[in-house]
């Protein structure tokens, strides 16, 4: 990896942590009254069985098994005092299940129960419960009826406090993801209409609007998993979103590679890639059409994810080795490296607290997963500034080779190659032209008398007197040593005869100043009205024989023979 490419990778990496850890400093939380974390203490019930002094975090050490759909879980616990608060609450994230509330035995909250008896999809929701000013002391009693199988192996403590507390803490906790899921969304839309705006010049668009739109799924991804949406839909619209996005990350992968990569056995790929990405469609078919909830299928998309994690290391490392891949892509293939490592890592610790009950620390693994998204869409610019820089060089490139080809090395003018082209295309307009062809008198005797140098400064000169007599709206060549070609377009609203008349004065004033040789050009024209009928290169002979007839009246007024 060479050090351009490194930096541009640590910068990413450094932009990253800068945004982050800047955003968490401004947004810093400070609660205005007590918050309580009721953690400790419960009593449970599971169907028929009750056990006390539960902990909710591990309640999964009083199962017999896993949760099974349509168990019924009752949990409770006398509320402390928490002091004066003003709109006292509670807190309490249910996972796939209804939930009812009770401070002694009244019912105060409700939530799902008519989904569940419909059999349809219950997410994750945050539950933000009133309670009455007078609540310390209060038994608070939560019921819930499971919706799916295994909802959950812990619960996060229930917390209480004044209302603005609580909402401003759970904002606080999850600021990193809120910050990275909305920074992806307008970044993957912005990046977007960029990319389309400039689908023209930019080479690889496919890729990067795929990048693009997978920025944005990253971010509905995050803000669903950690149940930001829920503050804007209802919660299992949010999770079935959560679910959506999450198949989806294996089929953009899969694209992005077959895109980036020289892939040498296609067909093998292919066949992987079939494979990955139809089974997400054939989750999202059992959700919607046979009422097969996403959730129960997720083994199938961690296997699918783990051999698409596998594919992008196989890669990696092939690129590293034999470094076969553009510049652009070996951006892209760092960005999606970097958030599939973080996605693995994000991965692990679901298995962790899930099947083996290890506690992990929320901002850790809130900040890795964060990390790794907006490292991809710090990646996506890079690759899309990269894209712009190299197009730009490879226009600039064709642009000299297009002009190499088609002008004169000393004079800067177009050649006859461009002239010819020019006079074609007259052929294919209707409007009235001039054609101009003009011959340097005495540039072999000023390159026998004072050399090359002098006879080709005697030709630049005269390109000049050329280009600022004519404007840069009319065409002007080099066609040969002492030829010289001028096409004026819109001959109409144009004075032939005084601009002559001009670029004579011109040379004139050059005679004065360098009188060691004399300047003089000899000129005919003609316009296409004068031949009907007829090609530009019949219009083009016309103004050449005249330009003959001038030249060699000049010579027998001067009694010299003219030379052909």
């Amino acid at each position: 990896m060479n050090k351009t490419r490194l930096l541009r990778i640590v910068a990413a990496i450094f932009i990253a942590l800068v945004a982050v850890t800047i955003l968490r400093y401004i947004l810093g939380f400070t609660p205005k009254g007590e918050i309580i974390k009721l953690d400790t203490g419960w009593n449970v019930s599971i169907n028929s069985n009750t056990y006390e002094n539960v902990d909710i975090t591990k309640i999964y050490q009083i199962f017999d098994g896993k949760l099974q759909k349509n168990d019924r879980v009752s949990m409770w616990i006398t509320l402390p005092d928490a002091g004066k608060l003003d709109f006292p609450v509670l807190h309490f994230k249910s996972r796939y299940t209804t939930l009812s509330c009770y401070i002694d035995d009244n019912l105060i909250y409700e939530y799902g129960l008519m989904d569940y008896a419909d059999g349809k999809h219950i997410g994750k929701v945050n539950h933000f419960i009133t309670l009455p000013e007078d609540y310390a002391g209060k038994t608070v009693r939560f019921t819930m009826y499971v919706g799916e199988k295994n909802p959950f192996s812990s619960l996060e403590p229930v917390t209480l406090g004044s209302q603005p507390d609580v909402e401003r803490m759970l904002t606080h906790d999850n600021n990193q993801i809120i910050i990275t899921g909305f920074f992806l969304l307008a970044f993957g839309l912005a990046f977007l209409c960029i990319t389309l705006f400039f689908i023209t010049s930019v080479p690889e668009v496919i890729t990067l609007l795929i990048g693009s739109v997978f920025s944005m799924s990253m971010g509905l991804w995050l803000l669903s998993c950690y149940n930001i949406l829920s503050m804007y839909m209802n919660a299992p619209d949010e999770t079935i979103i959560e679910y959506i996005t999450m198949y989806s990350m294996v089929p953009f992968c899969y694209v992005m590679l077959y895109l980036i990569q020289n892939i040498e056995n296609k067909k093998l790929y292919l066949i992987t890639a079939i494979v990955g990405c139809t089974i997400p469609i054939m989750q999202y078919i059992l959700h919607f059409v046979f009422g097969i909830h996403l959730r129960s299928t997720l083994l199938l998309y961690h296997v699918d994810g783990l051999v698409g994690f596998g594919l992008i290391i196989y890669f990696a490392q092939k690129n590293l080795r034999k470094r076969d891949i553009s510049s652009s892509s070996m951006i892209q293939m760092a960005g999606l490296c970097g958030f599939t490592s973080a996605e693995v890592v994000h991965l692990l610790f679901y298995f962790a607290s899930t099947l083996l009950h290890i506690s992990i620390y929320q901002p850790l693994e809130k900040g890795i997963i964060s990390i790794g998204c907006i490292y991809f869409a710090m990646c996506q610019l890079a690759n899309y500034l990269v894209n712009i820089a190299e197009t730009y060089a490879t226009k600039k490139e064709n642009i000299s080779l297009s002009h190499l080809a088609y002008a004169d090395g000393l004079t800067n003018l177009a050649n006859r190659a461009k002239s010819d082209s020019c006079l074609q295309s007259l052929n294919d307009t209707e409007d009235d032209y001039c054609i101009i062809s003009i011959d340097l008198n005495g540039l072999k005797p000023v390159n026998d008398k004072f050399g090359h140098l002098a006879g080709d400064k005697y030709i630049k000169d005269f390109a000049k007197v050329l280009g600022n007599t004519f404007g840069d709206d009319t065409f002007k060549a080099r066609i040969g040593g002492d030829e010289f070609l001028v096409i004026i377009k819109d001959s109409s609203v144009v004075d032939v005869s005084a601009l002559i008349g001009r670029m004579n004065s011109a040379l004139n004033v050059l005679n004065a100043l360098y009188p060691e040789y004399r300047r003089s050009v000899s000129t005919g024209y003609a316009f296409r009205h004068e031949c009907p009928g007829q090609s530009s290169h019949e219009v083009y002979l016309l103004a050449d024989q005249r330009m003959y007839e001038l030249k060699r009246k000049m010579h027998e007024e001067l009694g010299m023979h003219m030379r052909l």
